[in-house]
């Protein structure tokens, strides 16, 4: 048992430890609305919080023609992220609700290549301009709670520059949370490292979640069996709870699926399941060492959830959140109450009560770390999600011993009472049942995983990463059997100007069809199909000569024809074309891909040169010369 506490508490501090050296951030600071950023390289994974002295125009909405052409007063600088209540202007400190616009300009290096910003949760909407346009919203900004609609979400925005300064304009308006502005901040990086840091974040987050899903279903599931031991019923439904509030907060996964989930349901069920995990704690301490734990404290808890609750479910945000503060103290004082409770079963030698205790020191661990975080506004990677999945395992330890020392005693009684050998042999195979049962959950949700990390989240074509792997892996069997090798790259025409047309909606969807028409150019076995760029998609077609290449690239030019997505602003046709650049090689030796990569790129610019909406593939002289490399 201590060799397993030992492993539990290594991996604890092993984990803490990844975190901090995962860490590529570096700090630049705001100073007087205007941050120099040129420390971020495309080939980097460096990240950069923008932190410090924003421009800031109290109660004026304020687009960037606005501020080009001087329009509006300036109220001073603030400090972000934060609230603007903090914020004194002549004197008095600002109400929590109102509108504000925010302005940073921004030093960047390397123009024209495509870098992202990362935008957490804003109270309680917002609008975001980079450079004169409209890139992200969330519900809709007003200048009261009649027109003011507040939204809950995160995202990432893609974006390029064509000079080294970079204009954000952001409008904030907040009538219904009890105050507006941002907790956390703008990332500013590369496209590929905020993506990285944006999966990571939604692998990890999901991960939990299913983990927390597939324990609270486990042990609900004994607790049916096992109807007199209420301990699993209460940490199967503490799980699933903690399971929903994860899907509502962070990364707000909920959004991800119902990406017009309400916002004031998404509140009452995020501040609900807050009051619901202490309450299920006490009951689930309570049963599992009932001569430790206090009926008394357990009933008081469950009468100030449920005072708690009722608020939360009569009065609007803003009311309810007053009066958090004091719901937290009150968790202190149980986190304390559990502690003391685990501690006197630990000493009593209860069984699983040093598992308990390790676990629950895990999790108050955590909880200390990441309400120090939200003190002192510290802004690193959360240890949460590392500490409440050790918390799980030990916990589950602790039921699992609870579950082995019942079978030895039901094993002992059979040996007096052969007759019921029968009843304890399916009892054994409906667990190995149960657990084979979550293995294979767990198998399919990591399947789910792989394939998540693997796709564009937009298109449902291949990303970035998998083309890499793909087309190095393709290349190098090309080499060993001496077959060739074709890359088609392929451009949608003035796109930029459909977006500013039809809107980046619309550009969403038309992105979505592009890729549908390319996929149906070839069996799916034959190649793959990947989003090189914003609108920019690749594919690779091993075995295929020049001549059967450029077959589908013809192809693939009439099908998107085919689609008649209405263009009014394209120099070329009255629809949606592309540009195909196409490239064939033959490689006697390791070579790096990127020359099959430059080469179809080149193609590609000859297409866009010639006039578009036509296919450019290698000629002969080309093809031989590529194919002595």
């Amino acid at each position: 048992m201590r060799h397993h506490l030992l492993i539990v508490f290594l991996l604890f501090v092993l984990s803490g430890c990844m975190v901090q050296s995962t860490n590529s951030s570096y700090h630049p600071e705001a100073v007087a609305g205007v941050i120099d950023v040129t420390g971020i390289q495309g080939g980097q994974h460096k990240l950069a919080e923008l932190n410090g002295e924003w421009s800031f125009y109290w109660n004026q909405l304020l687009e960037p023609a606005d501020i080009e052409a001087g329009r509006g007063e300036l109220s001073g600088y603030i400090d972000m992220p934060s609230n603007w209540e903090k914020y004194k202007l002549n004197g008095e400190e600002l109400p929590g609700k109102g509108y504000a616009t925010f302005v940073l300009n921004m030093q960047i290096s390397e123009v024209n290549r495509v870098k992202a910003l990362s935008i957490p949760k804003i109270y309680s909407n917002y609008k975001l301009w980079i450079n004169g346009q409209l890139e992200a919203a969330s519900g809709v900004v007003g200048t009261d709670s009649t027109s003011s609609v507040p939204q809950k979400i995160t995202q990432i925005i893609y974006f390029s520059s064509n000079t080294n300064q970079v204009q954000l304009v952001l409008q904030i308006s907040n009538y219904h949370d009890l105050r507006g502005g941002m907790w956390d901040p703008l990332v500013y990086g590369a496209a590929s490292a905020v993506s990285m840091k944006h999966d990571h974040h939604l692998a990890e987050r999901g991960l939990l979640i299913g983990v927390l899903a597939l324990s609270g279903i486990y042990h609900l599931g004994i607790s049916m069996f096992r109807k007199k031991d209420l301990s699993m019923l209460y940490f199967g439904l503490f799980c699933l709870n903690d399971a929903l509030r994860n899907l509502l907060i962070d990364e707000v996964l909920i959004t991800k699926y119902f990406p017009h989930f309400p916002w004031a349901l998404a509140m009452r069920m995020e501040y609900i399941s807050l009051y619901m995990e202490f309450v299920l704690l006490a009951l689930f301490t309570l049963h599992l060492f009932p001569k430790q734990a206090s009926k008394k404290f357990t009933k008081a808890a469950l009468a100030i959830a449920g005072i708690y609750v009722i608020v939360t479910l009569i009065f609007q945000a803003e009311v309810y959140i007053r009066f958090l503060i004091f719901y937290q103290i009150f968790m202190l004082v149980g986190l304390l109450y559990a502690l003391i409770v685990f501690i006197r079963a630990a000493l009593h030698r209860e069984d699983g009560a040093m598992y308990a205790l390790v676990g629950f020191l895990i999790f108050e661990t955590v909880v200390a770390f990441d309400l120090l975080k939200y003190i002192f506004r510290y802004s690193e990677r959360s240890i949460y999600s590392i500490g409440i999945v050790l918390f799980i395992i030990c916990f589950s330890f602790v039921l699992s011993k609870k579950l082995s020392k019942a079978f030895n005693t039901t094993e002992q009684l059979a040996n007096e009472l052969t007759e019921l050998n029968e009843g304890l042999d399916w009892k054994v195979h409906e667990r190995t049942l149960v657990i084979e049962e979550s293995r294979k959950q767990l198998i399919e949700l990591n399947r789910q995983l792989q394939e998540w990390s693997m796709a564009d989240g937009l298109t449902g074509a291949a990303n970035r990463r998998h083309f890499d792997e793909y087309l190095g892996n393709h290349l190098m069997l090309a080499i060993e059997d001496q077959s060739p090798i074709s890359l088609l790259l392929i451009d949608i025409d003035y796109f930029k100007r459909y977006n500013d047309s039809y809107g980046h909606i619309q550009g969403d969807r038309c992105l979505q069809a592009v890729v549908n028409a390319i996929k149906t150019s070839f069996p799916p076995s034959d190649g793959l199909v990947a989003r090189y760029g914003g609108e920019e998609f690749a594919v690779v077609l091993p075995g295929y000569s020049a001549e059967q290449a450029k077959d589908i690239a013809e192809k693939v030019c009439d099908l998107v024809k085919q689609l008649r997505i209405s263009h009014e602003n394209s120099k070329v046709a009255d629809v949606i074309t592309v540009s195909v650049g196409v490239a064939t090689v033959y490689l006697k030796e390791d070579k790096e891909y990127t020359k099959l990569i430059k080469l179809a790129d080149n193609h590609l610019y000859k297409a866009k040169a010639l006039g578009r909406n036509q296919v450019c593939a290698q000629s002969e002289v080309d093809y031989a010369v590529e194919s002595s490399v």
